[in-house]
């Protein structure tokens, strides 16, 4: 598992915008599946090392990813106050 910042990846060969990426978390698997958000921390959590794969899995649980998303905006919506998007390079 590699993390990049947006900033410095190749985003048309990840089939990403910079808006995607600007607008929320990316996971990009081996396949090239991509998954944003709150569904992209899940991923992200189940390939890490343990314990995390099972809050990953625990993310991805019916009625606690409906909760996981509504965190998730929260969450988002307020990073925006405190840290600007940074510049394009």
């Amino acid at each position: 598992m590699t993390s990049v910042a947006y900033q410095d990846a190749d985003l048309a060969a990840l089939g990403l915008t910079r808006e995607q990426c600007a607008d929320a978390v990316q996971w990009v698997s081996a396949d090239g599946t991509v998954q944003s958000a709150h569904v992209a921390v899940a991923a992200c959590l189940r390939n890490a090392n343990k314990p995390w794969p099972l809050a990953g899995l625990l993310i991805s649980a019916p009625g606690v990813r409906r909760i996981a998303s509504i965190v998730y905006r929260r969450v988002a919506e307020r990073r925006r106050c405190a840290l600007p998007t940074p510049p394009a390079r």
